[in-house]
């Protein structure tokens, strides 16, 4: 809290509302005034704050997150007394009043010299305003043109309640009590003081909470030993927090000669569905250490990494004549921090072990074509079996179509291309087990006979 009156403020009083999402609050530190914790609020007494002064409470509270929800942090209220910076230009035009006054000569007849006195005008202000004595006249009972008291009215202060003014003693010589004439004129002066009560409000402020989510996975699992194979790594992250994300960290480890990690120009990034440019400086080689760093996401031209956003990185890894039986055993680990920087979050998704396996494919396809019904009406059945000792991966099934036939029924939905000129049937299979096999049966209708020799299948 920083005093931006001219003059000082005082009986500041700061309450900070502490939500019911939080709990334990603790006073750290106060560099003016007095802070306690009272019930859910947390409350700051400052007795007197000085032009242009910072001051500062510091306290903790503890809150327990289990979910991305934004959480509130509690309003502050604040009340203070000070002197009126606008009210200094205001005056008052006119105005009348009526008020208590007194005013006496005391008259102390020497102890000495008798009938000497020493004689003195006391005007006292009995009132509750300020009074201003302009003229005090004392004359001589039997001679007017005597005066004993003349005043100034600049000689004469402003009195306020309860003050008294006298006038300089004046010795006269009577047997007799003196009396003396008097004349005094006086007003009350107008006067207003003017107190600022201050109040202010100052609303939550939101708690954002930084999550992220993931996975990542390769094309493949299985690479060929003693041969060079890309195989396509895709890391995926979302966030499903709250808070924008001005910093990611990608690191992935572990890299070898037989694994090795791609170059800065293979690296794709996918923001959102969209690709965008990769710097190559975000990107690092350190020994086994492979990173991706975008920094200071606030101020590039894709923004902060947004709730909801996504985030796909995709690069190959390169196999390197791999050995029999070797493995690819890496580890992967996504870094987030928000603006202003907080407690990075760190977060680590599986990642599948990359396996050399001493590959030699051996597989079996057929074709079987059976009419049905009338003339022109086939079911068409393919079979795929895996006769070797090793899983088969992506594997691709294409049977062309005759122009004159219509295909339909399939048990397993095709895509149709025209790769070969011709209308053509394509089924993938991501994986067939060793000794596992699959059948594929459709059906085509059209005019005249189907040869089993147009009956072309290719893998």
């Amino acid at each position: 809290m920083r005093n931006l009156f001219a003059k000082a403020i005082k009986n500041v009083k700061v309450v900070k509302n502490i939500p019911e999402d939080f709990s334990n609050p603790v006073i750290r530190d106060t560099t003016e005034g007095r802070a306690e914790v009272e019930g859910n609020k947390v409350v700051w007494n400052i007795e007197k704050l000085m032009p242009e002064t910072t001051v500062l409470m510091k306290f903790t509270c503890s809150i327990l997150v289990t979910d991305i929800t934004k959480r509130k942090t509690g309003t502050i209220d604040v009340t203070y007394e000070a002197s009126s910076s606008f009210a200094e230009g205001l005056d008052i035009d006119k105005y009348d009043a009526y008020t208590r006054n007194k005013f006496y000569v005391d008259t102390v007849e020497r102890d000495e010299e008798p009938g000497v006195w020493d004689c003195k005008l006391v005007f006292e202000n009995p009132s509750e305003f300020i009074i201003q004595l302009f003229n005090a006249d004392v004359y001589s009972p039997e001679d007017e043109s005597v005066k004993y008291v003349d005043i100034d009215p600049s000689d004469v202060p402003l009195l306020p309640a309860g003050a008294q003014w006298h006038s300089k003693k004046w010795k006269f010589e009577s047997e007799e009590y003196p009396a003396f004439r008097k004349k005094l004129e006086f007003r009350v002066m107008p006067d207003f003081q003017t107190i600022v009560i201050g109040t202010a409000s100052i609303a939550d402020i939101i708690l954002e909470i930084a999550s992220i989510a993931g996975d990542m996975s390769y094309d493949i699992e299985q690479v060929p030993t003693y041969k060079e194979k890309d195989v396509i790594a895709t890391l995926k992250m979302i966030n499903n927090g709250s808070a924008p994300l001005n910093e990611i960290t990608v690191v992935q480890q572990y890299f070898n000669d037989e694994y090795q990690p791609p170059k800065a120009d293979e690296i794709k990034v996918l923001w959102d569905r969209k690709e965008i440019e990769l710097d190559s400086r975000s990107v690092n080689f350190d020994g086994n250490v492979f990173k991706i760093s975008l920094k200071d996401l606030r101020n590039s031209s894709n923004g902060l990494f947004m709730p909801e956003s996504s985030l796909e990185f995709q690069y190959p890894v390169h196999c390197i004549n791999p050995a029999q039986d070797s493995k690819f055993e890496s580890e992967i680990t996504y870094f987030t921090n928000t603006f202003p920087v907080s407690q990075e979050l760190e977060f680590k998704p599986e990642v599948p072990v990359l396996e050399a396996l001493h590959l030699r494919r051996r597989f079996r396809i057929g074709k079987e074509v059976l009419p049905i019904g009338d003339l022109g009406n086939y079911e068409i059945i393919l079979t795929l079996e895996n006769i070797g000792t090793a899983p088969l991966q992506k594997l691709v099934l294409m049977d062309k179509v005759p122009d004159s036939f219509e295909y339909s029924d399939y048990s397993m939905k095709p895509e149709i291309t025209d790769e070969v000129g011709q209308d053509t049937l394509k089924w993938t299979i991501d994986k067939l087990m060793a000794e596992e096999k699959i059948e594929i049966t459709y059906k085509i209708s059209g005019t005249g006979a189907y040869s089993p020799s147009d009956a072309q299948l290719g893998l």
